[in-house]
């Protein structure tokens, strides 16, 4: 447990909660509710979603974070209590972000003065760092979709339909952490105001605008890749289609010389089977043959 001062606002940050950090908590804020200290005990496996007591405030937000090395997208919660002017943040994994915001605080006197007013302007001082960081993850993940763009002529359908269906996957991991946070901040906005006055409404409202702006990102690029999928799907049907409809013209092409051979290969008497020059006569018979086929399918248009 670390706990800074950062002009007017008290924050207590937390990392993997213990029985002693809660029990401390307790006894620092005997007001709060019993039910947010045994929630803090662990993660909840619930979406994100907020809870107004008597004079403070529980909310559980799900962050997404793209880990572009290993190519996938894992989600990790955080929970916020605004209780008076002190903000307690709860993790549950060390999160990078959230030290460094912590780090850029400490001896900020600009920040200290902009984000230390009040306990939501420091809320929205962390918030907005969090929706800047998804922003910048969801630009990495349109660079891989520009490459695949790229790449979707090039002939490499099965190739391509891998890293689609891997980007597709991301996205979704990374919509089904971001999705419940609009009812959670639109909610907050509310709740926010009636326990904060309404003179940091604004600041509260500008964190939906902020989760807007992920979120339309989020549907673009999910909407990219479903038209690359189709149109990769699509590329890929139709060349398995004119291999199968080569393949369909040289047996047919092939299949009357080969009934001819076939019946030469008989014990019975056939047509010059007894002339010195059958073999030559046979083979020129499947020439023409083949030739003929051959200019039908190409008077027909099909080959």
């Amino acid at each position: 447990m670390t706990e800074q001062k950062i002009k007017n606002v008290t924050w207590i940050s937390i990392i993997r909660p213990t029985a002693k950090d809660i029990q401390i908590l307790n006894d620092r804020f005997p007001e709060l509710h019993p039910l947010i200290a045994e929630d803090l005990a662990a993660p909840t496996i619930r979406p994100s979603h907020v809870e107004m007591h008597d004079h403070h405030l529980y909310m559980v937000l799900h962050f997404p974070n793209f880990l572009e090395d290993q190519g996938k997208v894992i989600s990790h919660e955080i929970d916020f209590i605004l209780i008076g002017d002190t903000l307690i943040t709860v993790q549950y994994e060390d999160d990078r972000l959230l030290g460094s915001i912590c780090t850029e605080c400490v001896g900020a006197k600009a920040i200290n003065a902009e984000y230390g007013k009040t306990v939501v302007h420091l809320l929205y001082f962390i918030l907005h760092k969090f929706f800047s960081f998804s922003l910048k993850e969801l630009d990495q993940i349109q660079e891989r979709i520009d490459a695949i763009e790229d790449d979707v002529f090039e002939g490499f359908e099965k190739e391509i339909l891998h890293d689609i269906s891997v980007l597709k996957r991301n996205v979704l991991d990374f919509r089904r952490a971001v999705k419940p946070q609009q009812l959670t901040l639109e909610s907050l906005a509310i709740q926010g105001s009636q326990l904060y006055g309404e003179k940091v409404k604004p600041l509260l409202t500008e964190l939906v605008n902020e989760y807007l702006k992920v979120w339309n990102l989020l549907e673009n690029h999910k909407e990219a890749l479903d038209a690359l999928y189709e149109t990769n799907n699509a590329l890929l049907v139709s060349k398995t289609n004119e291999i199968i409809r080569v393949f369909t013209v040289l047996a047919f092409i092939t299949f009357i010389p080969t009934m001819i051979a076939n019946f030469y290969g008989m014990n019975i008497h056939l047509p010059y089977a007894d002339n010195p020059l059958a073999f030559w006569i046979v083979t020129g018979l499947m020439l023409i043959v083949t030739a003929l086929v051959w200019y039908m399918l190409k008077w027909k248009k099909l080959v």
